[in-house]
């Protein structure tokens, strides 16, 4: 399943070590740094079946930056998966992903999440919450996430990025100028065949 996962994981690294045992067991995913794309850089991801976003939680929410990506980058029919890492948990976290795939049209299937070692604001004054976390099972939980994702959702998930693809392929052929255009060139060419 060709796979690419958008991650920031700023402070510890939590989340990076869910995005790396993902992306070592399987050579069909790519990771992309958003960290590391320009402001108004936004990739490609059209060749890719599925779409990972991942983040660590700061204030109750995804990376600011990571949104901004997937609100650029996510296009209807999109299947979209989300990981993400907390100090502590909170049922809200991850309503913001859910709101862009909604707005764009693209599937959110599944989130993982698990707590990330936090010394962010005032828990760095008590040392940091979620100590030693994500611990080796966490990242394994990770990991079987997605090979279960992959394993329920993985047929359709296929057959809807083939429908996306004869449907780009039928749009690349309809010259542009919208269906006004095409109506005029249908009339003309009905025309032009009664006139003869």
């Amino acid at each position: 399943m060709k796979t690419v996962i958008l991650y920031v994981s700023k402070h510890h690294g939590n989340t990076k070590r869910l995005v790396d045992a993902i992306a070592n067991a399987h050579d069909d995913v790519d990771t992309i740094d958003v960290t590391k794309l320009g402001k108004d850089e936004y990739p490609d991801l059209s060749e890719y079946r599925l779409i990972g976003l991942a983040s660590g939680i700061y204030y109750s929410e995804f990376d600011r930056s990571l949104t901004r990506v997937a609100a650029n980058v996510l296009t209807q029919g999109d299947m979209v998966f989300a990981l993400m890492t907390y100090g502590s948990k909170n049922n809200w976290y991850g309503k913001d992903l859910d709101s862009i795939c909604r707005m764009k049209q693209a599937v959110l299937l599944r989130i993982y999440g698990c707590p990330g070692f936090d010394t962010w604001g005032p828990f760095k004054l008590m040392g940091g919450v979620a100590k030693n976390h994500p611990t080796d099972e966490e990242v394994q939980g990770a990991l079987e996430f997605y090979d279960k994702l992959v394993e329920d959702y993985g047929e359709p998930i296929e057959a809807e990025f083939k429908k996306r693809a004869r449907r780009r392929a039928q749009e690349a052929k309809i010259q542009r100028g919208g269906l006004l255009m095409l109506i005029k060139r249908t009339v003309n060419k009905v025309f032009d065949t009664f006139s003869r």
